[in-house]
């Protein structure tokens, strides 16, 4: 992955972790449009929104990590032994 496409990559990210275009358009106070330009490359993502979604991807990723596995999706459910 080139340095200039992480940017753009973490804007995907942060669509699918917010639930559309929509809400991380709400969530960075910017228009769909202004998203769908960015997402695309036309313009260049500025740093200072980049720098805010990368933040919303971490948030989400640490509220993710935080609940609870649940059994039926693979998580451990043995209790480690002590030696």
């Amino acid at each position: 992955m080139r340095n200039s496409d992480v940017p753009r990559r973490a804007l995907q990210r942060a669509v699918e972790l917010c639930g559309g275009i929509d809400a991380l358009g709400d969530a960075l106070n910017v228009t769909d449009e202004v998203l769908q330009r960015w997402l695309s490359g036309e313009e260049e993502l500025p740093q200072p929104v980049f720098t805010q979604a990368v933040g919303l991807i971490l948030e989400a990723t640490s509220q993710q990590r935080a609940k609870p596995s649940d059994p039926s999706e693979g998580g451990r459910t043995d209790k480690r032994r002590r030696h």
